[in-house]
């Protein structure tokens, strides 16, 4: 069996992303997010911390797919899956005709409305948000 290769740049608990030169750490921090404007502030790409950007912009009203994306969630039909699945809330999705910034028709964009949040926000895995 063929020895894994080593990545010379590593060190206790950090690494060097070779694609970007960037140092980044192995270890996964939980994000202290404990308002709605320092959810929809934060630039963490974890899913717990995405699911809660999700549910604090469609208690603002109806959002797009589009809209969601502009907000740092890149797969805003997974988050509202796990909306509905693990945080029981229900979620209307519709079909609807929109154009993207640069003038892109996209026929079937998801427009989705936030109809009832049957648990609170406290429930996330981050540490007090609300």
């Amino acid at each position: 069996m063929p020895k894994p290769k080593q990545n010379p740049r590593t060190e206790a608990g950090t690494c060097v992303d070779l694609a970007g030169g960037r140092e980044a750490t192995n270890q996964k921090t939980q994000p202290n997010l404990t308002t709605d404007s320092e959810i929809l502030a934060s630039k963490s790409t974890a899913s717990e911390v995405q699911i809660a950007k999700v549910l604090t912009l469609l208690r603002q009203g109806p959002k797009t797919t589009i809209e969601l994306r502009r907000h740092g969630v890149l797969m805003p039909a997974a988050r509202v899956f796990e909306l509905k699945r693990d945080h029981d809330c229900i979620i209307n999705t519709e079909l609807v005709s929109l154009y993207d910034d640069e003038g892109i028709r996209h026929r079937k964009c998801a427009l989705y409305h936030l109809l009832q949040q049957a648990a609170p926000q406290a429930s996330f895995d981050f540490g007090g948000a609300r």
